[in-house]
């Protein structure tokens, strides 16, 4: 049961090795501005694969369900950059409902005459 376990998980392995493969070909087509463009993408999909085949403990019927794409390391990748959105969204109101990072970053001129009001 192990063995066929371990054959699976490096079924899916070298299929996500793969379909990054092929994704850095279709990047290194294009020119330098659309690489520029898709960098937050290309640093979504180097985080995915490297958790997904260093980090990520597998039960079987996770590798089963991953197995059943052509491309699972685009649906992983698809929905960690939609999450990572969410987050950032959530980071950005967390800030802005605070407020306490005024000593932590420098101010713009007029920022700093009023804090300096305070």
């Amino acid at each position: 049961m192990i063995d066929r376990i371990i054959e699976k998980q490096k079924k899916l392995m070298r299929r996500i090795e793969k379909n990054f493969s092929d994704y850095k070909a279709s990047v290194l087509k294009l020119d330098k501005q659309s690489i520029f463009d898709k960098a937050a993408e290309i640093a979504a999909m180097e985080q995915v694969v490297h958790y997904m085949t260093n980090i990520h403990g597998y039960y079987e019927r996770d590798i089963d369900y991953l197995l059943k794409f052509q491309n699972p390391l685009e649906l992983v990748a698809d929905y960690y950059q939609a999450n990572l959105q969410l987050e950032l969204n959530d980071v950005i109101a967390r800030i802005c409902d605070t407020q306490d990072h005024t000593s932590d970053y420098p101010l713009m001129p007029e920022a700093k005459a009023k804090e300096s009001e305070r």
